[in-house]
């Protein structure tokens, strides 16, 4: 048995084969418009890190040549300049070490600074690109505008800087340098680098990590009469001051002190010598020496000290001249003792007078020279043995109570005494004196 099969003709197959074919294509093309936007989207990219690297590079010029704008205004003319490159920056400190000296497409940095022909004590520059990988015009209109230091721009006419957006053309030549089309140029005016130098000359506040010529002076400070307040350590290599200088503590010098008043509160002390080139006095204390010192003349080698406790001594033994007195209690002379004119005695004693030691020299009233013999104040003239004789006291021979005295005459020495006695009166006795006349 034969069981029959309706078969329906379907009349849209061919149009789903078409369908899903210009959906392939269309995805095509949006994936080969997307690729192209992607592709676009990235060069835009290096671009603009083509022009950010061109702005660090343009701003490091700019900061060098503020810094040492007096240098390099000496060295550069009108027509020849002064190249800066990036080596030279980084020995600076201006550009980090690790800064690509080139472009991503292989092109160099430079830099030609020059004077400004109209005002020539101004400095102008121009930095540009040579070598490597020419860029195309749209590259180099986009990286132009992109540059945030100076006034961006490129070389598209060789020969020729022209300004983003053609703003400023600027002939190569007049900066004394070259380069040829697609490298990127970028102008920095002669205001620009003026206000740069002033602003190298301003001190920071605050230090900056790898700049220290922020910090420094580069000239002098007029403080206009005003003060400079919570100082740490003051380094300088001299200082002048109009008034006082005052120290809550030590002063230390390691070389000379020069002033005119050098007034202490207390003590003044020196690990040296101290030297005056006039006199120095002590209003109320002393002049004191340690460890057998005293005071020398440095030029004749004279002076005194003491080495003990009793003695006052000349150094070196010299003589000690006075046109006034020498007075003391006593007066020795190990040598010889000699006067220029003659000789005071002014103590007077009388002849026959006892006197100790022997030796000694008087004189008497009169002014006769004495001196001490045998314990008796002898005069200059001799004694007269012959003429001597036994004196005894007016009352010898009298019964008291009390002294008998026997005295010689005047003029007379006493040579000897003797007790005389009589045996019938114990109580008669008495000391005659045996006196002997000078002669």
């Amino acid at each position: 048995m034969v069981i029959p099969v309706n078969v329906t003709k379907t009349t849209d197959r061919g149009w789903a084969i078409l369908s899903t074919g210009a959906a392939l294509v269309i995805l095509l093309l949006v994936s080969v418009w997307g690729y192209s936007l992607i592709s676009d989207w990235m060069q835009r990219r290096t671009w603009m890190n083509t022009s950010a690297q061109v702005s660090r590079f343009t701003q490091a010029v700019k900061s060098y040549t503020g810094r040492y704008y007096d240098t390099l205004l000496a060295s550069a003319t009108t027509t020849a300049p002064v190249i800066v490159t990036p080596a030279m920056l980084k020995n600076t400190g201006f550009l980090e070490q690790g800064f690509s000296e080139t472009t991503l497409d292989g092109q160099a940095y430079s830099a030609a600074v020059i004077r400004n022909a109209t005002n020539t004590d101004q400095l102008q520059a121009m930095v540009y690109t040579q070598n490597g990988s020419a860029l195309p015009f749209l590259a180099l209109r986009q990286i132009s505008m992109d540059i945030s230091a100076g006034m961006g721009g490129y070389i598209w006419t060789s020969g020729i800087a022209t300004g983003a957006m053609g703003s400023w053309t600027v002939p190569l030549a007049q900066f004394g340098v070259s380069s040829t089309q697609g490298h990127i140029a970028t102008l920095l005016t002669a205001d620009e680098l003026g206000v740069a130098r002033g602003e190298s000359d301003r001190l920071y506040r605050f230090s900056v990590t790898g700049k220290p010529d922020l910090n420094t002076m580069h000239t002098s400070i007029d403080m206009g009469g005003n003060n400079l307040n919570n100082t740490g350590t003051v380094n300088a290599v001299t200082g002048t001051f109009s008034g006082n200088v005052t120290a809550g503590g030590n002063m230390t010098a390691n070389g000379t002190v020069t002033g005119q008043n050098v007034a202490a509160g207390t003590n003044v002390t020196a690990g040296n010598t101290i030297t005056a080139n006039n006199d120095i006095r002590s209003n109320n204390g002393w002049f004191i020496t340690r460890d057998g010192k005293g005071w020398v003349d440095e030029t004749h080698g004279g002076g005194f000290y003491m080495s003990d406790n009793d003695w006052v001594r000349v150094v070196n033994n010299k003589n000690i001249y006075t046109a006034g007195q020498v007075r003391g209690g006593s007066v020795r002379a190990d040598g010889r003792l000699s006067t220029g004119e003659v000789l005071q005695l002014d103590g007077v004693n009388t002849a026959g007078a006892t006197c100790s030691p022997n030796g000694l020299v008087s004189r008497d009233a009169s002014g006769a020279i004495l001196s001490c013999q045998s314990g008796v104040w002898t005069g200059a003239g001799k004694i007269n043995n012959s003429s001597c004789k036994w004196v005894s006291a007016p009352n010898a021979n009298d019964d008291i109570a009390g002294y008998k005295t026997a005295s010689c005459p005047t003029g007379w020495i006493v040579q000897s005494v003797r007790w005389f006695q009589i045996p019938s009166y114990v109580d008669d006795e008495h000391v005659d004196a045996y006196c002997c006349p000078f002669s």
